[in-house]
């Protein structure tokens, strides 16, 4: 028998944009393959208080699945976040490390550049209302819609 060398054939290294693309295309593969089926992300609202006004940023929101409410007061007075729909569900608020939870919870009070968080799961579609019982102008609204509303 004769020995045949083996000869490795060199490969150049990728550029640096396309070995991120391909690590980022493998990672977002492995996210898909390994999140249960059926699993749902929490669903994010933010709401920012300015010059006394409501700023909501909102997704499409979801029924039946983990929703977070971040609410930030950016003024240099104190506000309120409340709405009856917490009342209606089981809600768990989040502001200053204390976090009370449990149905009943009318909203929360936010001092000058404060924020809390609100975890809660919409269970029925419709328009759910909130405002600052301090400054009773202030309103707002979170709109969720069942499929095929238009």
């Amino acid at each position: 028998m004769m020995d045949t060398p083996h000869t490795r054939h060199a490969t150049a290294p990728l550029p640096a944009g396309r070995r991120l693309l391909r690590l980022l295309t493998v990672a977002g593969l492995l996210g898909v393959l390994f999140v249960p089926a059926g699993a749902q992300t929490e669903q994010v609202v933010e709401v920012t208080i300015k010059d006394s006004i409501f700023v909501t940023k909102q997704v499409p929101l979801q029924l039946n699945v983990p929703t977070l409410i971040l609410v930030r007061n950016t003024d240099a007075i104190r506000h309120d976040f409340g709405s009856s729909m917490f009342q209606r569900t089981m809600t768990r608020a989040e502001i200053g490390g204390v976090i009370p939870y449990g149905r009943g919870i009318e909203g929360v009070y936010l001092d000058p550049g404060k924020e809390a968080s609100l975890r809660f799961t919409i269970e029925r579609p419709g328009r759910f209302e909130f405002r600052c019982s301090i400054h009773p102008q202030m309103k707002g609204e979170l709109l969720l819609l069942t499929a095929g509303t238009v």
